[in-house]
Formats: C-alpha cells, structure tokens, sequence
C-alpha cells in the first residue's frame, strides 16, 4: 500500500496518474496536456538482456568500440571496464548461477531464462541484502503486480515454462524460489516485458519496465515508447489532454486488422475494440489481407465477413462471390513460406545476390495468390528494396519502395516511426536517383515523423536535418 502512495506520489511529478478502470485493471492517465514529441516519461528496466545477434554491452547496450566478454562466464559483452563494473553487482551472482550448470545445461540457457535468472538476484539485492537500493519506480512489488494471465495460456506454453523454470531454480538456489514462482513470473515476463529495439526498428533485446507496463493498447495509439539505449522513453504522438488515457501499441501496427487481432489475443488474451480495429469490415482494410480470384476472369479478391479474427472464417470474393475458407490462404502461404525463409536466410548470410534470385521468385508467386496492394506482397518487397540497395541497383530500389509507400500509408497512422523511416529511404533513394524535389518531400516528412517519434538526440535524426540543410543549400549527397 505504501508503495503504491509513493508511486502515485512520483507520476503526481510528472503528470500522471493511475487509475483502475475495469476491465482494463490499472490505467495510466494524463494530469495536465503534452504536445506532440513531448516526453511524458522515463524509465530504467528492472532487468534487461540484450539479444542482438551481434554483440551488445551488457549495461549501455552500445556495440561501439572494441567489445570484450566476461572472462568467467564467457557470455556477457562489456564495452569497457566502467559498463563492467556498473553491473558488477548483478552480474557477479549471475556470472556464479551459469557456472553452477553443467555445460550441457549452460547450451539451454535462452535470453528468457537469463532475464529470470536476473530478475530473482535483483529481488534479493533489494529485499535481503540491500545492496541495490528501492525507488518508487525500482523495486520488486510492482513486477509482483503485474498481471501473468496463467490461467488463460495454453498447456503446452506452460510446460514449456516449467522446463524453463526448472533450469532457473537449479542456477539460483535460493530456498524461497519454487518451480511454482519461477512459472508465474515467465508468464508475468511473456506478456509484460517489452523489445527494446533502435531507430530503426531492429530488436536489441528484451527488458521489464514495470511501470510502462501499466500503459493499455490501442491500435490508435497517442503516445509511443522508444529506447536511447536500454532507457524507456514515453512521447506523445499526437496532443493528450488532461483526463485523457496514454495509450501505446504493444505490437507492430503495420500489420492488417486479422494479424493484429491474432498478435493481440496469442500474446496478450485481449481482443482489441480500438476505432482502427473497428474497421475491419472495410473493403480498403481487407484489401490488405486479400486473396486474388482466379476463378475464370474474375479480378476481384477474397474478403472476410466475419467481424474478429476465427480459425474457420469465410471469404467470399468481392466480384464473383465465389467462397473459400482460411484453409485456402494457409495451403497458398504454405507454398510460398519455404521459399521466402530461404532468401530470408541468404539476406542475413550476407548472401546478398543468392537472396535476390530467390526473393524475386518470392515476389512472384506472392504476387500470383495475393492482392497487388496487400500486407504480403508489401512484406516481400520491403525485403527486396533492402536487397537492391545492397547490390547497388538503386533504379530497382526505388522502383520497388515506390510500390511500398501507399501500403505503408494506410496501414499507419501519420505519426508512425516505421513510416517515418520509410520516407527516409525513399528520400535517399529518390536524392541519390537524382530527383531533388522528391527527395525533400519525402525527408521532410521522414523528419516531421522521427522528431515526433525520437527527438533531436539520434544519430539518424542528426544525419537526416543536415541532409535537408545540404539539400537546401544545392544538393543532397544520396548516399
């Protein structure tokens, strides 16, 4: 009860406030207005992993500079002896836990397990020890508030958890941690903890930021949580007033109304009643998730007439009215899937000319079962602009972004960082091409989106401004 005064007590200061409003439970609200770009908050991780596939420090989450691993435990990056030494305290223990396993175990020691493990030696630093201090936004009873929802996860989610769990009691050892707890708080962490990602969207680990995880859902969010390296950072995206709820997207927005439903109810056991979600029955809307007809010369396309996301829902062709079920999209993807995981794998081998002979087969048979402007045949291109660009094709690039931007138009709303980071490649492939005034077009609103979104503190953001001052001067450089 006092914590929750002195948390009350720290949001007062900053212009919050929670309120419980059932069914939602704990809801974050506005005391006073903030403007677009404003930020409404920060946050530290109780605990965090990074997961990059390249190598991360383990306290800035930089991979500037020449990295070293921990000399005992052979996992953990540092980017010099200070970052050591600041998670010294925590990662002594948790250096002492992996040696505890054999090395057979040691080779099942996922980030998830890692992020409990951390989890538990934070709790007894700062109940028994002492030796990490609480504030009212850093300590142990506001992860033991979270919601878990263990009662609505799948069986085989929960063994799995408990295999987990097991791994983590034998590398803690500590008498009060049961396999029970250690269930609970893998549950609290599969739907609490948050991506921590860069400016460009790309995941660099995984963190528990127990007051941001107050914070609901919608798909139309006001507000948007993005990282300067492992701290939180809450702006407003568009003007919230006093009284009004802060609301975020807890997944990726540019995905059609039937995925985010599926995302939303998998992960969180919530379905989403937001006014984006609320049109899902619009034809523009399923175009994005549409199968092409190919009865006879039919050229319309497949759309759902039920109103939320089911196993065995109908679709009915627009034109033609011929009907199939889901049955069909998921034997047409089953086809195609292969063959894009494996250009997929070539992209990230750095294979980049083998990539492009597959991803161009990926193209067309997408383009042979999907709509032209649908969610799909927009994901394969975006792979394809990224693979034009590493072989030098800056032509095809641009050709293929152009085909993008009006999907990405109207799956995100205006002030979106992934929108935002599109217009910035199409700005640099539209300059680099030789075509100034689309270039500063499409950078301005890249920049209008990101100042928003980020700030003035990022690098790209930097980079970006001094482009459109190159450009209003004579000339961008492209790239």
């Amino acid at each position: 009860m006092e914590d929750d005064v002195e948390l009350q007590r720290f949001l007062e200061a900053e212009g919050l406030t929670i309120k419980t409003i059932l069914p939602k439970r704990r809801c974050l609200f506005a005391t006073r207005d903030f403007i677009p770009g404003e930020v409404i908050m920060r946050e530290e991780p109780y605990v965090c992993i990074p997961t990059s596939s390249n190598p991360l420090c383990q306290q800035c989450f930089k991979s500037d500079g020449a990295l070293s691993k921990c000399a005992s435990c052979n996992i953990v990056w540092y980017c010099g002896v200070e970052c050591q030494r600041l998670d010294w305290k925590l990662h002594k223990l948790e250096c002492r836990a992996i040696s505890r396993l054999e090395e057979k175990w040691q080779e099942l020691v996922t980030p998830e397990i890692r992020l409990l493990v951390k989890l538990f030696i934070r709790r007894k630093l700062q109940r028994d020890k002492q030796v990490i201090p609480t504030t009212p936004i850093d300590n142990f009873n506001l992860v033991e508030a979270m919601i878990d929802h263990q009662y609505k996860m799948e069986m085989k989610k929960l063994v799995a958890y408990a295999m987990k769990a097991e791994i983590v009691t034998r590398m803690l050892q500590q008498p009060d941690l049961d396999l029970d707890k250690a269930v609970n708080n893998f549950c609290k962490v599969s739907c609490n903890a948050n991506a921590i990602v860069d400016i460009a969207m790309e995941p660099l680990g995984i963190g528990l930021y127990p007051v941001m995880s107050i914070i609901n859902h919608s798909c139309l969010p006001n507000a948007i949580l993005v990282f300067e390296g492992k701290l939180a950072v809450l702006r407003a995206l568009v003007p919230v007033e006093k009284g009004d709820e802060v609301l975020i997207s807890y997944i990726d927005l540019g995905r059609t109304t039937r995925h985010r439903q599926h995302d939303l109810n998998a992960k969180y056991h919530f379905t989403c009643t937001c006014p984006h979600c609320c049109k899902f029955a619009e034809i523009n809307d399923q175009i994005l998730d549409a199968l092409r007809c190919k009865r006879g010369k039919c050229d319309g396309f497949f759309v759902n007439k039920d109103r939320f996301y089911s196993h065995d829902q109908k679709l009915e062709c627009n034109k033609c009215g011929l009907v199939k079920t889901l049955e069909a999209e998921r034997r047409a993807k089953g086809k195609i899937d292969p063959l894009c995981d494996k250009g997929k794998s070539e992209f990230f081998s750095g294979n980049f000319q083998e990539a492009l002979s597959t991803v161009k087969r990926v193209e067309e048979a997408t383009l042979d079962v999907f709509h032209p402007s649908s969610f799909s045949v927009m994901i394969v291109r975006n792979l394809l602009t990224k693979l034009y660009m590493k072989t030098g094709d800056i032509q095809a690039a641009l050709e293929c972004c152009r085909l993008i931007t009006p999907v990405r138009e109207r799956l995100l709303q205006r002030n979106d960082p992934v929108l935002g980071m599109h217009y910035y490649v199409r700005g640099r492939l539209e300059g680099a091409k030789g075509d100034e005034e689309d270039a500063i077009k499409y950078l301005t609103r890249a920049g209008d989106i990101l100042r928003i979104t980020h700030g003035t503190n990022f690098a790209l953001v930097e980079e970006l401004l001094s482009q459109l001052a190159k450009e209003q001067e004579g000339g961008l450089s492209g790239f």
